[in-house]
């Protein structure tokens, strides 16, 4: 019996290895996704609380004689961080994102006044008279500071929910289902805020090519969640079939539930089947690590990348670098860079073919290139132009076998492993999964380490996998 997994879900991947090509994935604005345009805000209300301090300073002598200007951005960052937290203990639990407009400004701006007041009463109480002539001025100067940090920050919030709702910030929604579901779904989205979620499209998956067309508009990356509204005996099947051919994508797909049967229920209720790893404030820390940690180590290896470079012209004929097609992120092809290793005419551009022990193929120094990895240093250009992360799975290239058959038909599940960019180093290398995966057994272990990570992603682990690789997980001495 043929694995259900593979059931309409490779075909687009076949067409891929005839002609690969960038896909075309336009990247949205920083502020246009919700989480991120709440941290820009919070991190103006934060700039606005600090230098307000010192545009009103001047006209305090009294403030101006007591703390030079450094010692003012001192105390508006103590404010800042007490603002922050003042925030979050008057939010209200499970609300984020769902408050009223006028009642995240005015906690905003309560608490931008009461963290300007303590920053105040830790100065009275810690500074000694005798140094800080005429107190009132100094009262007035914090007094004018809370005021105005204060009808800054709600000020803030109230712009930034219009221009939220301008960009259409809220989440792109795409449904598929039964029409009369679907139809019941789009309503009551469109009564909701305007700003929280945005009908991007309705298909019913019983119409034909109806889930062709839906898998296209994720493709493009312009879907946050992927609504599933099916009912029927034959309910399971349908949201398999759904779920199959998405499960590459980095894609929330949740399953509406049948509310109306729910009587202690009045609104819409989802239940997850998978989410997007790049998601909210961890996807953009783990991007930020990204950027940081791969342009720095750019920057300090680049005179040992060049020794490599001038290394390769003078032991071969051929391009320093080696290009090849590889699976990267919702299973679109990229091409990702290495130093060559193999003579020129000899080059596995496809990467069907493995590396065999002693292969005359590689060179003297690509030989040692590939057991010390540094023929993988050119992939932090990959890094940092987005199409991979320091820490991933490693990406396959296309034309990759497990025997006779292609990796993604031979190991169910394959496809899961493409929701996250790749990476320079992952969970299965530190492992010691690495090398050729030649035999089913290594295919499966591999998919397995990967999908544990992908499944317990976090900071703390991607900084584990990076001590575990600096610890020697980069070596591999049987490398040929």
């Amino acid at each position: 019996m043929s694995d259900p997994i593979k059931l309409g879900a490779d075909d687009d991947l076949r067409r891929l290895l005839e002609q690969p090509v960038f896909a075309p994935r336009p990247r949205r604005p920083l502020i246009a996704n919700a989480y991120r345009f709440r941290l820009c805000v919070a991190l103006a209300d934060a700039l606005q609380l600090m230098v307000l301090g010192l545009i009103v300073r001047p006209a305090f002598p009294a403030a101006a004689a007591t703390f030079s200007a450094g010692q003012t951005v001192q105390l508006g960052l103590l404010a800042a961080m007490l603002a922050v937290a003042a925030r979050l203990a008057m939010r209200p639990p499970g609300q984020m994102g769902q408050e009223d407009t006028y009642a995240t400004a005015s906690r905003a701006s309560l608490a931008d006044f009461l963290a300007v007041m303590i920053v105040a009463s830790l100065c009275w109480i810690t500074l000694s008279q005798s140094i800080t002539p005429s107190p009132q001025g100094r009262t007035a100067w914090f007094v004018a500071w809370a005021i105005g940090a204060s009808c800054g920050a709600a000020g803030l919030r109230l712009a930034g929910a219009r221009v939220a709702v301008r960009l259409q910030s809220g989440r792109n929604a795409l449904i598929i289902g039964t029409a009369d579901q679907a139809r019941a779904i789009v309503a009551q989205l469109c009564a909701g805020p305007p700003a929280q979620w945005r009908v991007a499209g309705s298909f019913d998956d019983a119409a034909p090519g109806a889930i062709d067309a839906a898998v296209e508009l994720v493709v493009r990356g312009t879907i946050d969640v992927v609504i599933v509204a099916v009912t029927g005996p034959n309910m399971s099947e349908r949201v398999a079939k759904v779920a199959n051919r998405l499960a590459g994508q980095p894609v929330r797909i949740s399953l509406a539930l049948d509310t109306p049967s729910l009587q202690c229920s009045h609104r819409l209720a989802f239940l997850d089947l998978a989410d997007d790893p790049h998601a909210g404030f961890a996807g953009i820390a783990k991007r930020a690590l990204d950027l940081l940690l791969s342009g720095s180590a750019l920057l300090l290896l680049s005179p040992c990348m060049m020794l490599v470079a001038l290394a390769i012209k003078l032991d071969s004929v051929g391009p320093v670098l080696f290009r090849q097609w590889r699976f990267g992120v919702g299973c679109h092809p990229i091409e990702v860079l290495k130093f060559r290793t193999m003579t020129a005419e000899a080059r596995d551009i496809t990467g069907e073919r493995f590396t065999q022990a002693r292969d005359p193929r590689v060179t003297r120094l690509g030989r040692i290139l590939r057991r010390t990895s540094i023929d993988e240093l050119p992939q932090l250009l990959n890094v940092l132009r987005g199409d991979m992360s320091l820490i991933g799975p490693r990406p396959h290239p296309l034309h990759m076998r497990v025997g006779s058959d292609y990796y993604f038909e031979a190991v169910a599940r394959y496809r899961l492993r493409h929701r996250i960019r790749p990476g320079l180093t992952g969970w299965a290398q530190v492992n010691g999964s690495r090398g050729a995966v030649d035999t089913l057994e290594k295919a499966h272990r591999r998919v397995e380490l990967d999908l544990y990570y992908i499944e317990n992603w976090s900071l703390l682990l991607d900084l584990r996998i990076l001590a575990m690789t600096a610890m020697g997980g980069f070596l591999s001495l049987d490398a040929d």
